[in-house]
């Protein structure tokens, strides 16, 4: 109301400026004066002006105005303009992938929208804005949180040329029980893929607490373990023992609901769903 009267130039033009009569800016300028506890204006006939605290009081007013118009235009900015970098947060292993596979082809079709790709073990919070979008393979159960199928995950049982040379390779799924695993901690079995190993093992295993410990340890001979397919391509030396995946897991894109008005977080969501789309064959690993 006070900018509107420094507009107007007096009661009846702030009237017109904010589209009421002139008693309902009266009322309204003398309740601020009261809770202010300050006369704001002087009047002199249809005119008036502004006593030193009435200045202070509109140069408060300008200034949270201001505030709030960029506010404003960065929230209609947010919505239609994908310029900007989304961070996303995913599992390790899936950063060279991307980085290869996405990154390139992304810079020459949506050169403004830029991935900042950051590879966690730990869970983000994606309610307390530590990243934009995750990757996480398992559904999330917050109810404010946004999940979207991206792919299914297969994972397949390797060996190495080193181990196999030295104690072969099972037939069967029966026959892991006689040979040396590689577990993983139990803390991590609330993933269904990390714990199918537990069913076949004998009394020679080891346990390790992230997927690329373990692969490097399977790579160096160490035993026989299970990782996502896709660690094939990506780490040199592993050997598939069986043929097919023995389980598999979805992968999830999630964000949270108050992103998905933001263009450059439905751009990065539409831009790594026909990624996975496009590589399903990849990661699920199926056999030739």
């Amino acid at each position: 109301m006070l900018i509107a009267l420094s507009r107007g130039g007096s009661v009846a033009g702030a009237a017109r400026e904010l589209g009421v009569d002139g008693s309902t800016v009266s009322r309204r300028l003398a309740a601020l004066e009261e809770s202010l506890g300050a006369c704001l204006i002087v009047r002199g006939g249809r005119e008036f002006t502004w006593t030193a605290e009435g200045q202070a009081a509109l140069s408060a007013a300008e200034t949270m105005s201001g505030a709030v118009g960029s506010a404003a235009r960065s929230c209609r900015e947010s919505k239609l303009d994908v310029l900007g970098a989304v961070r996303i947060s995913l599992p390790p292993a899936f950063v060279p992938l991307l980085f290869s596979r996405l990154l390139p082809e992304l810079r020459e079709r949506q050169p403004s929208l830029k991935l900042d790709l950051r590879g966690d073990y730990k869970r983000v919070d994606l309610v307390k804005g530590e990243a934009d979008v995750a990757l996480r393979m398992a559904r999330p159960t917050e109810p404010d949180l946004i999940a979207r199928h991206a792919f299914d995950a297969g994972w397949c049982v390797f060996s190495s040329i080193a181990y196999a040379g030295t104690r072969g390779t099972p037939a069967s799924v029966a026959e892991l029980a006689s040979h040396q695993l590689v577990l993983y901690d139990e803390a991590m079995h609330a993933i269904e893929p990390l714990r199918w190993l537990e069913a076949h093992r004998g009394r020679d295993f080891v346990r390790v607490d992230n997927l690329e410990v373990l692969a490097q340890l399977v790579v160096a001979g160490g035993g026989i373990g299970v990782l996502p397919a896709f660690f094939e391509a990506t780490t040199p030396g592993l050997l598939r023992v069986f043929p097919s995946p023995v389980t598999k897991n979805a992968g999830w894109l999630v964000y949270h609901e108050a992103s998905r008005e933001k263009a450059r977080v439905r751009a990065a969501v539409e831009a790594l769903t026909q990624f996975f789309l496009a590589e399903k064959a990849f990661f699920y690993g199926a056999a030739d």
